[in-house]
């Protein structure tokens, strides 16, 4: 922001001075009105008020797929006492991979950690806090494409 008065300018205050009397136009995402009225006040702007780009789930790719289909079947085998163990060491090898450790501070080091030492409880902990690490950047939303100012979003894109 510039120095001076926030309304009722004069010639000697900075927007004035700066814009002198090149047309001024601003465009403003809908979701952000406060923004858009300073600048109308500061500058004698014209906003022109566009809608924020669609969105969709980011869903997941490459090893995190992979991780839910783990989780999935120890889900299906934790009972099991050969092949529960084994599916927790991939899952903590794969989280790894991943690079889900930074995320996930408890995750045990992948060098040290065996799952058949492991309580069937602290296996299923960790096996949930992959899981909540899984769900929540699977259903984070992200921008798919622009908007373009006065053409409305498709029915797909509404949705």
């Amino acid at each position: 922001f510039m120095p001076g008065k926030q309304v009722g300018m004069s010639g000697n205050c900075y927007p004035d001075r700066l814009i002198n009397s090149l047309p001024s136009a601003y465009l403003y995402a809908a979701n952000n009105p406060s923004e858009a009225t300073i600048a109308k006040r500061r500058s004698y702007s014209a906003t022109v008020s566009y809608l924020t780009p669609p969105a969709e789930n980011a869903g997941l790719y490459k090893g995190l797929k992979e991780l839910k289909e783990l989780i999935s079947s120890y889900q299906g085998l934790r009972e099991n006492e050969a092949r529960g163990p084994a599916i927790v060491n991939s899952i903590v090898s794969t989280a790894w991979t991943c690079n889900l450790d930074k995320d996930i501070p408890e995750l045990p080091a992948l060098e040290t950690y065996a799952a058949k030492d492991d309580t069937k409880e602290h296996r299923d902990e960790i096996v949930g806090k992959v899981y909540a690490q899984i769900m929540q950047i699977e259903s984070r939303l992200l921008p798919c494409g622009l908007h373009t100012v006065g053409v409305p979003p498709t029915a797909e894109e509404a949705i």
